[in-house]
């Protein structure tokens, strides 16, 4: 009886540890190998895009903002679409560095504590953007991580962009990616060794249970 007795007792603990999450290595939401500089809009505003994740959850542990070459400091805020709410955590003031017209990279601040994102849901990314600096659209050979989907870009608040973000109200096409301006570091979910471990005893203690023929 105690070789049945002792799994039995262990199921909570396995079914604890197949809830745990394990996350994957940062990876840059998206990355683009050119873009268009947008210099025709001379005004200051704020920017960003919609996004929505896909069948997991994602991590999100730092946010950016694309090197433009201006060494300016950019506040960066989450939200959700459905709630058009600010996600909690999912904010940072990001120094840019360096750069230029033909920039691809992006300077990042990590979170104090990093923002998990549910999975199938839209969220939008938002920061300013001033007089004379200048945003980039149009990307080209678009990679997107994690299951995630770019969606319209958003922009609101033109000549008196708030200190702290606000949920962006004006959208473009998709057809036309951008706005960069901000971008996240973000990790997929993975199945953590212990949740293994545990299918692996469960298994085990069926095996052990099946009657002798």
């Amino acid at each position: 009886m105690r070789q049945k007795i002792l799994p039995l007792a262990l199921l909570p603990l396995l079914v604890a540890s197949a809830e745990r999450t394990a996350w994957g290595n940062p990876v840059a939401a998206f990355s683009f190998s050119s873009a268009t500089y947008a210099t025709y809009d001379p005004s200051t505003a704020e920017l960003g895009y919609d996004f929505s994740t896909g069948a997991t959850p994602v991590l999100v542990s730092a946010l950016g903002y694309i090197n433009d070459g201006t060494n300016t400091t950019h506040t960066i805020q989450l939200f959700d679409v459905a709630t058009q709410k600010a996600v909690p955590g999912g904010l940072a003031a990001v120094m840019t560095s360096g750069g230029g017209p033909t920039s691809t990279s992006f300077s990042y601040v990590k979170l104090a504590t990093p923002v998990q994102l549910s999975a199938y849901t839209e969220y939008q990314i938002v920061s300013q953007f001033y007089t004379n600096e200048h945003y980039f659209i149009q990307a080209k050979n678009l990679v997107t991580s994690v299951g995630l989907t770019l969606g319209n870009a958003v922009y609101d608040n033109y000549g008196a962009p708030p200190t702290i973000p606000d949920f962006a109200r004006g959208t473009a096409a998709v057809n036309d990616p951008g706005d960069f301006g901000p971008n996240m570091l973000v990790s997929a979910a993975e199945p953590s060794s212990l949740a293994v471990l545990g299918v692996g005893l469960v298994t085990f203690w069926r095996t052990r249970r099946r009657p002798r023929s």
